[in-house]
């Protein structure tokens, strides 16, 4: 699976350059959390001369850009570890791409053409706004110049980059294992911070069930869509109380605290190391029923808290 950033779609649209600086961080952060996507999101090598603002193209955006880590980041990508279709341009002897009248041939959303025709699977990401509005799926490409047509082709596009992580998960390998639960839900729920559960020895040597994995994923899907409902400060939105209401309160509430009796009496066997170093006792869980079950999380949390902890998954700790 290819994914191919789409130059033709930037048009001078941020006036704002903070807009454009927080869609390369989105940019980034799946490249960091899904492998995938890192070794097969391609850009042309002038991508970097496209018009990012009005005037100013992404390199000298990028410039004059005040957050120092993410200047250093994109450079690194745009300009020396790619990867870059330039380097592996597909061969088309009829070699013209449109979209809605704009040549696309050299951009990334060309090549994605060429290969779309050639029979691949691939996609492009592109950038919306601008007087073509590239957000929209799928993206009908246009072969051979207006006096000679020889195909149209529907190209699959993205303009928001959790769409890339969607498609690579589903693209990806079959989840058959714990270590593949934990790489797939790192991919696919950015507002959890997800522990190495696999090497925990209590679910090491458990063997792996899927309706076990589909639990988990359904409990971590409440929890990521809560801290998304959250705003700067750590208020709940609607979203997030949505969460609370359906799935925290009453008899049968999908998260629990342990009981008084059972924080005392587990208290260390419920303290996990999180992320960052810190040592954190998390009695909340949720609740899978096959095989007793647990994903225990941090919780309450702060309001600074950007992303929620996962830290254990496996059989009930209390059940000993």
């Amino acid at each position: 699976m290819r994914w191919y950033l789409n130059d033709a779609s930037l048009q001078g649209q941020f006036a704002d350059p903070a807009q454009f600086e927080e869609i390369l961080r989105e940019l980034l952060g799946v490249r960091a959390r899904v492998p995938l996507i890192k070794q097969n999101l391609r850009s042309t090598r002038s991508l970097q001369d496209a018009l990012a603002g009005p005037g100013m193209s992404v390199r000298q955006l990028l410039q004059r850009c005040r957050d120092r880590d993410l200047r250093s980041a994109t450079f690194n990508w745009f300009d020396r570890t790619g990867p870059f279709v330039d380097d592996d341009r597909l061969a088309e002897q009829d070699d013209y791409f449109e979209y809605n009248d704009v040549e696309v041939t050299s951009t990334g959303l060309g090549e994605a053409a060429r290969r779309t025709k050639a029979g691949e699977t691939c996609a492009t990401y592109s950038f919306a706004g601008g007087p073509v509005d590239f957000a929209r799926d799928p993206l009908e490409i246009d072969h051979g110049i207006p006096e000679e047509r020889y195909g149209r082709y529907d190209v699959r596009n993205h303009w928001i980059a959790q769409m890339m992580v969607e498609q690579a998960v589903a693209s990806g390998p079959s989840i058959t294992s714990w270590a593949a639960l934990v790489e797939a839900a790192r991919a696919r729920f950015p507002h959890l911070d997800i522990a190495d559960l696999h090497t925990n020895s209590q679910l090491a040597r458990e063997p792996f069930e899927a309706s076990i994995r589909d639990r988990a994923l359904a409990l971590m899907a409440l929890l990521n869509a809560y801290m998304a409902g959250r705003d700067e400060k750590g208020a709940e939105g609607p979203a997030s109380k949505e969460v609370i209401d359906a799935h925290f309160k009453g008899d049968r509430a999908y998260f629990t605290g342990e009981s008084p009796t059972n924080e005392d009496k587990f208290e260390d066997e419920m303290t996990f190391t999180a992320s960052d170093g810190r040592e954190v006792f998390a009695p909340w869980h949720g609740k899978i029923s096959h095989r007793f079950f647990r994903m225990h999380f941090e919780w309450p949390m702060a309001p600074d808290r950007r992303r929620l902890p996962i830290l254990y998954l496996g059989p009930k700790i209390t059940k000993k």
